[in-house]
């Protein structure tokens, strides 16, 4: 029995905790830094830390650390991850379910950013084109703290990529920005026309004056672990399979090809804190009464992932210098704001899988599956039930789409959806293909690939049927890729640091969609649409 001694105990216990509790309580921060690395695998912490010094080192040694967070749906791609962070909510929720679907309405490819009623604003050549938030459905972090806070809140989001860009933002922000081919771009939807502080900061710091550089290792080549030259890679044109690569395009002059190769060197890391810091002053972001946001999403990793793979010199010189760039900018906060002014998350939108034929020279079942090969077994199937005729609309991703009226008229006969999906399933390579009209029903009761497919589900968006690939194998032609819910793609960092945040390693099973629900308790503000929970273990006071 609960004695009346052990009461008087536990109430002074509980007493003295909540004491001390409400006297730790922090002021409500007044800029969120929401930090996206793309592409960067959670085990890139566990096995790079010791090469950093600055920012990344001092995320891990001042902040929390979750060491087992993970996206829990099956298409890992960098909208669906930018989404999911800027939200707090999962696909089935927000909406996005991959860098691009097929529209069944227009029967064409669906980019996630495609708004065509908010045309493209560029700062330098012309661009056709419309990119917006149209097809976000559920609001953003940022968007809440416009709608809730108090005061005028200011929001920047910068990236190389106009999903990431345009899904950290979400529905309105004073400055976006993105690069497109050889021009830094807008949407008419934050601006009809370019803005005076980005223009000026952009004739100041053009990216042309990197031409003729070389990308050079930081630290003598045994600072570096594996092999320094990447075996099945797949360079940029003029690059070679190792470190140093040149960034200097085909020609005598900046082209396409040099801007592609600078945005996937540590170089356009650099230039996007140089210019988060520019606005942080000129806009005064985290110095007025509103609480301000600034997202920043990394895109170099994910470019020199994809042609590099995860053990390569590439991507750990990527890091290495990203952890000095990020220190540069912790430090400017801490001198324009103060270290109790500002909270910052970082995490990724995605991780990857290692390069498949590298695998396979281990021994280990991996390889490429070719898209049309899936295509193909579909259509001759289908042709054995509906006569000939062109059945398969599109496959995307995860995602297979028969032309219209076709899945109607195969349910319509008996074992024909079956017969299809074992011609699929007969592909090497693909585990199991999934019917999507049933998928939903498996979300709290299937295995783990059943749930994650599932809550990557969003009616008339996902395809007809859900192909599954074995694990280290990919559809991608890039060296590396990822997509899937195996561990490499779906695990990635969260790093919580600042106003607020009790330093402290944890091992909880979390993922990426509590990073918005977190930074709104901080802020005194309420989600509309949150799947995610907040990180109370990580925070200094409850109150």
């Amino acid at each position: 029995m609960f004695s009346h001694r052990s009461f008087c105990v536990t109430c002074a216990l509980l007493f003295t905790l909540v004491g001390t509790t409400a006297a730790q309580t922090p002021s409500v921060p007044k800029l969120l830094v929401v930090l996206v690395v793309d592409q960067m695998r959670a085990d890139y912490v566990e096995r790079f830390q010791g090469q950093w010094t600055k920012g990344l080192r001092r995320l891990i040694d001042e902040g929390a650390w979750f060491r087992q967070a993970a996206y829990p749906y099956f298409q890992t791609n960098t909208c669906v991850g930018h989404a999911t962070i800027s939200t707090g909510a999962l696909p089935e929720t927000h909406g996005i379910i991959g860098n691009a679907w097929h529209d069944r309405a227009s029967a064409m490819l669906r980019r996630c950013a495609d708004d065509e009623n908010s045309l493209i604003v560029s700062y330098g050549a012309p661009i056709a084109g419309g990119l917006g938030p149209a097809s976000l459905r559920a609001p953003t972090l940022s968007d809440e703290l416009r709608i809730q806070g108090e005061g005028a809140t200011r929001v920047v989001s910068l990236s190389m990529k106009p999903r990431a860009a345009i899904m950290l933002a979400g529905q309105s922000a004073d400055v976006v920005v993105w690069r497109d081919d050889t021009s830094l771009v807008t949407s008419g939807v934050y601006s009809k026309q370019p803005v005076s502080l980005v223009k000026q900061f952009i004739s100041d710091n053009p990216i042309a004056q990197d031409f003729g550089t070389t990308w050079t290792r930081t630290f003598p080549v045994d600072a570096y672990l594996y092999d320094p030259i990447t075996e099945h890679s797949r360079p940029f044109e003029g690059w070679d399979t190792s470190l140093p690569h040149d960034l200097v395009g085909r020609g005598e002059s900046p082209d396409s090809l040099f801007y592609t190769q600078w945005a996937a060197s540590p170089r356009s890391d650099d230039y996007l804190v140089r210019m988060a810091t520019t606005f942080i002053d000129a806009l005064d972001l985290g110095q007025q009464s509103a609480i301000d946001y600034l997202g920043i999403s990394f895109s170099a990793l994910d470019h020199a992932g994809h042609r590099f793979g995860p053990r390569s010199h590439e991507v750990q010189d990527v890091l290495i210098r990203l952890d000095e760039t990020l220190g540069h900018l912790f430090d400017h906060l801490d001198a324009t704001i103060g270290q109790g002014g500002y909270v910052v998350s970082l995490s990724a939108d995605h991780g990857a899988i290692p390069i498949p034929e590298a695998l396979v020279n281990q021994q280990i079942d991996a390889g490429r599956i070719p898209a049309a090969d899936i295509v193909s077994a579909a259509e001759q199937t289908a042709a054995e039930f509906l006569g000939p005729g062109e059945h398969v609309a599109r496959f995307e991703e995860q995602d297979f789409y028969f032309s219209p009226g076709v899945y109607d008229r195969l349910a319509e006969k008996p074992g024909a959806l079956d017969q299809i999906a074992d011609a699929i399933e007969s592909v090497e390579g693909v585990a199991r293909v999934y019917r999507a009209d049933t998928i939903r029903d498996r979300r709290d009761t299937g295995n783990s690939v059943e749930r994650a497919l599932a809550r990557s589900y969003y009616p008339g968006r996902s395809g007809d049927l859900l192909i599954v690939v074995r694990p280290y194998w990919t559809t991608s032609t890039n060296a590396a890729g990822h997509g899937t819910s195996y561990g490499y793609d779906s695990r990635v960092p969260i790093l919580l640091m600042g106003s607020g945040i009790l330093p402290g390693r944890h091992l909880a099973p979390v993922t990426p969609a509590d990073i918005a629900p977190t930074l709104a308790y901080l802020s005194r503000i309420t989600l509309a649409y949150a799947d995610g929970r907040v990180l109370h273990e990580a925070l200094i006071s409850l109150q």
